[in-house]
């Protein structure tokens, strides 16, 4: 990419007498008009070759006479016009006239050095694209080029790099630079504006001459990579209006970076890809390879077996803008749930959240992100719904389906107490899967033996019995009995042949250990009915 003759006549300005009508026309340097014998022309005439990219320069009456020899040739003539009247219209849509008092070396110089300029500018960029640079070294190789302030973003409204001279007018712009990203009022206005909407299928350079989220006018350029928006570029004419001339510079720059967004693209892509496609399969339950999905599961950095939860946003599915803004969503929930790794799947988000505390001595599990959660959801909308701890990767997708249901119940339950009570029912952003699962088994009973199964694994009932069993305790008959004569101790300790305060140390003790509430109904009820869907007499007996 090269100057073109719109960014020549700018840099001429009000000298410039007549200008050629195609102005789209790209130049990389500029020629002397000579002979072979250095005169104004030889008895065979001009000489045959010209140069592609190549504007000549002499003054007017020698250019008016290069072009007519040239067809195809682009001139510059130091003169007044006096030629125009006199040559014919094709050669006036190639001949730019210039008047200007100074010796013709000096005009030359002039252009000569004006050319130069992008020649450095270009060749600087060429030199970070071989060193492997990032958007920001691109962007400071243009320092004397673009006076006007440039920012790049990616998909998910992180700022990627910006020009040095930033518009201390802007509040959108300072909080910016200052946060590194967009702030939720901005994207709130790219939504209501229909800008989101619009990045998906802008197509070339968008001039806009006012707009209602920055302060000056703006050229902007959005990078899709696969039909998905990956890069914005955005310059803000703070210094200069729009011009065709500066439209076409701001496209030199583009053309540079597209080569970087490319390589960018399978960077920072490649690693997300095989990420997020592990995580479908394995949401999806596609059979893998053992071996291979060690390898995939080393490369994502996610350990076989861990302590796991997983947590499922979903957006109004008529919200389209909420839709195209779910890589945004993804990373500003990773700032609040910060051991998360996120993704998107079939239009939902999924926060895998992994943790290895030890809670007691015997039972560890995920840390809950239920505040993190919340805070995002007060500041950005959507709903949560969150899985059982889980401890093996590849019940994922039991989880994913434990997320889903606590949405369903988690809506449906507001949306009846609505009803019921005609009021409206506090907003609860965060549902979890272990509110509704005894809802699910009494709604459905056990249609889906394999998953009632996997939620009775993961039952806090079947971790006291894997307790039991390898430490020779009984605590499943112990908390089993004193829920039967419904948290009556003298009566359950009759039947358990035990001490009252013997039981109450070890229903106190089981309570701290497998973090249970039994003052909680609700927790109650979910362990009696793990009880009862255990295999018959395993709690009993300890097997």
């Amino acid at each position: 990419m090269s100057v073109t003759m719109h960014m020549l006549l700018e840099h001429w300005g009000n000298r410039v007498v007549s200008a050629p009508r195609i102005a789209d026309a790209r130049f990389s340097q500029v020629a002397l008009i000579t002979t072979d014998a250095g005169g104004l022309a030889s008895e065979d005439g001009w000489e045959s070759a010209v140069e592609a990219e190549t504007i000549y320069c002499g003054y007017e009456r020698q250019a008016a006479d290069f072009l007519v020899a040239h067809p195809e040739a682009f001139a510059l003539g130091i003169g007044d016009g006096s030629t125009l009247a006199s040559i014919s219209p094709s050669c006036v849509t190639r001949f730019v006239i210039v008047k200007d008092d100074r010796p013709f070396s000096a005009v030359f110089e002039d252009a000569r050095r004006f050319l130069l300029k992008y020649e450095r500018w270009t060749e600087r960029m060429r030199a970070v694209l071989f060193e492997r640079g990032d958007y920001q070294s691109i962007l400071d190789c243009g320092a004397d080029v673009f006076e006007d302030f440039i920012t790049i973003t990616d998909s998910s409204f992180r700022l990627l790099a910006y020009t040095k001279d930033v518009p201390i007018d802007d509040p959108v712009v300072l909080r910016l630079i200052d946060e590194g990203y967009h702030a939720k009022e901005t994207v709130d206005k790219f939504k209501r504006y229909g800008a989101v909407k619009r990045w998906q299928t802008q197509v070339g350079i968008v001039r806009v001459e006012q707009t209602r989220i920055v302060e000056n006018p703006t050229l902007s350029y959005v990078f899709r990579m696969h039909g998905s928006y990956f890069v914005h570029v955005v310059l803000q004419c703070t210094k200069n209006p729009i011009s065709d001339a500066l439209v076409d510079t701001f496209q030199m720059l583009i053309d540079y970076l597209e080569l970087y967004v490319r390589h960018d693209w399978t960077a920072r892509h490649q690693f997300d890809k095989d990420y997020a496609a592990l995580l479908s399969d394995l949401v999806m339950r596609r059979p893998q390879n053992r071996d291979l999905l060690g390898k995939r599961l080393e490369r994502a950095r996610i350990p076989y077996e861990g302590e796991y939860r997983l947590c499922v946003m979903e957006v109004d599915p008529e919200d389209d803008d909420g839709q195209r803004v779910l890589g945004y969503y993804a990373w500003r929930l990773l700032e609040m749930v910060p051991l998360g790794k996120a993704s998107i799947f079939q239009g939902r988000l999924l926060l895998l959240v992994e943790g290895r505390a030890v809670r007691g001595d015997a039972y560890g599990e995920a840390p809950d992100p239920g505040d993190g959660l919340a805070s995002f959801q007060e500041a950005y909308g959507g709903v949560f719904g969150v899985s059982d701890p889980f401890h093996c990767i590849v019940d994922i997708s039991f989880a994913y389906r434990q997320a889903r249901l606590a949405i369903e119940y988690g809506q449906q339950d507001a949306k009846t107490l609505g009803d019921f009570f005609s009021i409206e029912p506090p907003e609860v952003p965060v549902y979890r899967f272990r509110t509704y699962f005894s809802t699910y088994v009494y709604e459905h009973g056990n249609q889906d033996p394999s998953f009632i199964a996997y939620c009775v694994r993961k039952s806090v009932v079947a971790d006291i019995v894997r307790f039991d069993c390898e430490h020779g305790t009984d605590d499943a008959r112990i908390l089993y009995t004193y829920l039967m004569c419904e948290r009556r101790a003298n009566e359950a300790a009759q039947r358990l042949h035990m001490h009252r305060n013997t039981l109450v140390y070890r229903i106190d003790r089981l309570q701290e250990r497998f973090a249970v509430d039994l003052s909680s109904e609700g927790e109650r009820e979910e362990i009696m009915l793990a009880f009862r869907l255990l295999p018959a007499g395993l709690a009993m007996k300890g097997e």
